[in-house]
């Protein structure tokens, strides 16, 4: 679970190049991401947080991108996919070597999220100091995806893979926070006083892209080099605020997974009972008995409380 936007953006010219022509369906998470939550789930579909009770099987695609830039973008999303996305998540490999193809991939992820979100509104109550950090990310992401400059300056991108967590330090970490980390697709442009950051939740890959960082020494392990470096399995140091934003996230994505009614779970429990050996095998399932191994028998307590409530 997580955030499915269903507004059209709206440009009448590319939101990259600028170009007046007709413009492609484009995906904000890359199309890859999707197919692999389908490919690994329990059911063949998928819920976003926006419309629970409504089953799908692609993301958020608005007409922003003419065909050339596009193609530009897939091409980075395939050589990510190929050497880094489908290797790790499938534990083929705990590491792998980059080159500028990393950061031209990450850069065109949170130049997407912060492009969207800016043209739906979804910046509009930013403090005036943080309006303008993002209209400078904006050009500089741009510039750089354009090759127009050699790297983004300061502001980064910052990757990290998750897998399954046994153990955790954080205070009232949410019941499904295994469930989230290891499966949801989720969006955010969050900021403080003096920081912002755009937010990319891909299946277990989290992106955040440098709006304004006050304090980028605090994250540890997490940045892609503009030439080449090493990704994977590794440990990483981030601010405790950004470990307390990640389960907020996990939070609202349970908060939403209990609106699902009581039809659309019967639906899913059927699903299930149709296609057992899936359901079991699944990603879905995996990420479960992890929750229930952390949390135990609360893992099930609100979605049977709503059932009660309703029967």
């Amino acid at each position: 679970m997580g955030m499915r936007i269903s507004k059209d953006i709206g440009f009448s010219n590319c939101g990259l190049c600028e170009n007046s022509v007709a413009l492609k369906q484009s995906h904000i998470i890359p199309n890859f991401v999707f197919e692999w939550l389908l490919n690994t789930s329990a059911t063949g579909f998928m819920r976003f947080g926006e419309v629970p009770n409504l089953r799908v099987q692609d993301g958020w695609k608005p007409k922003m991108l003419c065909e050339d830039c596009e193609q530009k973008f897939a091409l980075m999303e395939k050589r990510f996919a190929d050497i880094c996305f489908y290797p790790l998540t499938n534990g083929e490999k705990s590491q792998i070597h980059y080159e500028d193809w990393m950061l031209k991939f990450a850069t065109s992820v949170s130049w997407r999220v912060l492009t969207s979100f800016k043209a739906i509104g979804g910046l509009d109550s930013f403090p005036q100091n943080i309006l303008e950090a993002t209209e400078n990310a904006l050009r500089t992401w741009k510039a750089f995806l354009l090759d127009e400059k050699p790297h983004p300056g300061m502001n980064e991108q910052h990757l990290m893979l998750i897998d399954s967590v046994e153990s955790i330090s954080l205070r009232n970490v949410p019941a499904n926070v295994n469930r989230y980390l290891q499966r949801a697709v989720d969006i955010y442009v969050a900021y403080t006083p003096n920081s912002a950051v755009t937010y990319a939740k891909m299946g277990k890959f989290i992106l955040f892209g440098f709006i304004e960082n006050s304090s980028p020494r605090r994250w540890k392990g997490t940045k892609i080099n503009a030439n080449e470096g090493w990704f994977g399995v590794r440990d990483i140091e981030l601010p405790l605020n950004v470990g307390e934003f990640i389960m907020d996230r996990a939070r609202i994505a349970a908060e939403k997974t209990n609106q699902i009614s009581e039809k659309q779970w019967n639906r899913i429990a059927e699903t299930y009972r149709k296609n057992i050996d899936r359901a079991a095998n699944s990603e879905t399932i995996r990420a479960m008995s992890h929750d229930v191994l952390l949390f135990g028998d609360s893992v099930f307590e609100e979605n049977q409380n709503k059932k009660e409530k309703s029967s």
